[in-house]
């Protein structure tokens, strides 16, 4: 197995399905999976779109076997390493008279489809019949006349237009190709350089690749390979397409939906179990209606007899629900730890955040997150020991009479002459006490207390709130909105 991006973007969602899905299949089968790099695309590489790829895969604990980082018998693992091994192989394809010069230029651009377009094309999108280069019918004399004027062939693929390429696919059954909406086809530039179909394959064969599991988009180059493998006479490996990923409006997975790379996810405190777990279900179903799937019983129960034909739907709802599944059941430490990390990565990086205290607010968060970001975003007020900016919606609903202004002050005094414990229970109890002496609901002075201390109209419940915020910070919060309203509260 292989799973071989290419580095001109972050890792997208339907290149992680695949690389997933590529692991799934060599774990359950005892089998090799092998990273490799093709970077081909001078134009749009970058080090740091393959040092993202490594990390992002790592960080959905897809390892690999064979790399540009693990070695192997089989390298090097950067396809424009093995440009020489390209070259020998079109050169022994040219001595067959399997491929002719071609002086017509320009060259049609052939690239690897983007993990982008791995996620939404179906591979079929275009059947038009392909116009015939004539350069196979030049003569000896008109070939050094081109090169004479300066013009290098490229390498063109020989192609019956009669005949027609069968893909045998695992997941898509048997799809014909006539072989006139082909052509011709360049497998090398006129610089030498392999185009993606030829490389590929001439990668494939020399890496012993038995089974190649790619996006849909893919389909439509799978002829032109098959002629290649068919050219040198070698057996091509199992082919199995899986599905495109659409969005709910069944079209094209964009920006416009939301986080597309995994990256993003990672960065909005999506958890990469559950990430793993669902792009599993796009595409595959292991019976049944489990959804939640431990990693054992994901390689345990992936076949390629489970990828269905149909596309896949990306549905944001059901991954929100499936982290929010994994984030109640994670240990209380790892979770910690995770909410940390987050953290640490904002700017500025908040001033709260030693773990007992970060442990007591994902106690209180855990049940009703469905993110780490959630955790982190909604608990803002908890990570900072300094002051909050209420919420002008909050003010106005809670703090902007006189008498809630009057009960403020009335529950500043009474938190105030409370043990430096600051309990929940006893914070509840002083509260409470308080509203019974003076008549009042608990509730006129529960709600402003809010506002001051978190700087919204709605929280988790404020005496568990208030304790995790420690009597300084609720006291010091509660003092400033009092300042800042002394002189624009309505009489």
């Amino acid at each position: 197995m292989r799973f071989a991006p290419s580095p001109t973007g972050f890792l997208h969602v339907g290149g992680a399905r695949t690389a997933l899905f590529n692991w799934l299949f060599a774990r359950h089968n005892g089998g090799t999976l092998v990273l490799r790099v093709e970077d081909t695309d001078a134009a749009r590489y970058s080090d740091e779109y393959v040092d993202a790829i490594y990390r992002a895969l790592r960080w959905l604990d897809i390892d690999w076997d064979e790399g540009p980082d693990a070695g192997g018998q089989f390298g090097p693992y950067r396809q424009r390493e093995r440009a020489q091994l390209h070259r020998d192989a079109a050169a022994q394809l040219l001595a067959r008279g399997a491929v002719y010069e071609c002086f017509c230029g320009p060259e049609p651009v052939e690239s690897k489809p983007s993990e982008a377009e791995e996620a939404s094309d179906d591979g079929l999108s275009s059947r038009a019949v392909r116009p015939q280069c004539t350069c196979a019918t030049l003569s000896a004399q008109q070939k050094d006349a081109r090169r004479a004027a300066g013009v290098a062939p490229a390498l063109r693929m020989r192609v019956d237009p009669a005949r027609a390429v069968v893909v045998d696919d695992l997941v898509r059954g048997r799809v014909e190709f006539p072989a006139g909406t082909i052509g011709d086809f360049v497998i090398v530039k006129s610089d030498g350089g392999a185009l993606y179909n030829f490389a590929a394959v001439i990668d494939d064969h020399a890496m012993q690749i038995s089974h190649v599991i790619r996006g849909d988009e893919h389909l439509a180059n799978t002829p032109k390979q098959l002629l290649i493998y068919e050219a040198f006479g070698w057996q091509p490996p199992a082919f199995a397409h899986i599905p495109i990923i659409l969005n709910e409006a069944r079209r094209k997975l964009s920006k416009r939906d939301g986080a597309t790379f995994v990256n993003e996810y990672k960065a909005l405190g999506y958890l990469p179990e559950a990430l793993v777990n669902f792009l599993t279900l796009l595409g595959w179903s292991p019976g049944g209606n489990q959804e939640l799937l431990s990693r054992e019983e994901m390689i345990a129960r992936f076949t390629i007899e489970g990828v269905v034909k149909h596309p896949a739907i990306f549905d944001h709802a059901k991954l929100s629900w499936m982290n929010k599944e994994y984030l109640k059941v994670l240990p209380l430490d790892e979770l910690t730890a995770r909410t940390i990390e987050l953290l640490q990565r904002r700017s500025p990086v908040p001033d709260r955040i030693d773990p007992p205290h970060v442990a007591r607010v994902v106690q209180l968060l855990q049940e009703r997150a469905y993110t780490l970001g959630e955790i982190v975003d909604q608990g803002a007020y908890f990570f900072t020991s300094g002051p909050v900016e209420p919420a002008p919606d909050a003010i106005a609903k809670y703090c902007a009479t006189t008498e809630s202004m009057q009960r403020l002050r009335e529950v500043r005094d009474a938190l105030a002459a409370e043990p430096r414990d600051f309990n929940a229970s006893e914070i509840e109890a002083a509260i409470r006490g308080l509203a019974e002496r003076t008549g009042n609901k608990a509730a006129a002075f529960i709600h402003p207390l809010r506002v001051a201390i978190t700087g919204q109209a709605v929280s988790p419940g404020i005496f568990e709130v208030a304790s995790i915020l420690g009597k300084d910070v609720t006291l010091a919060r509660t003092d400033a909105l009092l300042d800042g309203l002394a002189h624009t509260v309505a009489k």
